[in-house]
């Protein structure tokens, strides 16, 4: 058995350490608890994961659950790939970016993908989602100006904070989301998302998502 194991369907958060894993080139298990299906809910799983969500990623004693915080201690334990072993300022940057993201981005694609797919259509609400899509623009905007002054968020090398910030950042491409205002994020993001790591883990999310 892998020394690491991920539970949590591909086709959920679950992608986005899958995407670190295949970056950082960490063996692993993945073991598709799905919370769809009350998987979950198991005296099992609750045991590892007082919250019913996943991921969560199993590390020999060390349970660690929220797809973001995962990332950060991979990045920071198993510094392989492209990636890198990052400076004590990088990683406190990575750790602002990482929260920066959850706060100022996923919040709103959140609301966008609850009220456009996720809800039954008569719970929808088409003003929720435009509201989320107008919420956005402020924080596009600050981005913006950061990714037109470096390649990256920590300078000119792909790190841990940039692939964070794109396992949530990629949902505005399949929101539809008018992105011709934010070039440099555009093209950032792109680049982000042409990267053989996240492309093999996107691949994964797809078979789970057609199996679900």
């Amino acid at each position: 058995m892998a020394k690491v194991t991920l539970y949590g369907t591909p086709n959920s958060r679950a992608t986005r350490v899958l995407w670190a894993l295949k970056e950082l080139g960490v063996e692993y298990e993945n073991v598709p608890w799905d919370f769809r299906k009350g998987e979950t809910n198991t005296p099992e799983y609750l045991a590892m994961n007082p919250m019913p969500t996943i991921p969560t990623l199993k590390d020999g004693d060390i349970v660690i659950h929220e797809s973001l915080a995962i990332n950060l201690y991979l990045a920071k334990k198993y510094p392989g790939g492209e990636l890198g072993k990052l400076s004590e300022q990088d990683e406190s940057h990575a750790m602002q970016w990482s929260l920066w993201s959850m706060w100022n981005v996923e919040r709103h694609t959140t609301d966008i993908l609850m009220h456009t797919f996720l809800l039954p259509e008569a719970k929808r609400d088409a003003n929720t989602a435009e509201r989320a899509k107008e919420a956005l623009q402020r924080p596009l905007q600050a981005i913006e100006k950061v990714l037109s002054k470096s390649a990256y968020l920590l300078g000119n090398k792909f790190s841990i904070a940039d692939l964070n910030l794109a396992s949530i950042a990629g949902s505005l491409i399949r929101f539809n989301v008018d992105l011709s205002k934010f070039p440099h994020f555009k093209a950032w993001l792109d680049k982000c998302r042409a990267r053989p790591a996240q492309i093999a883990a996107a691949e994964l999310q797809a078979t789970a998502a057609k199996a679900a």
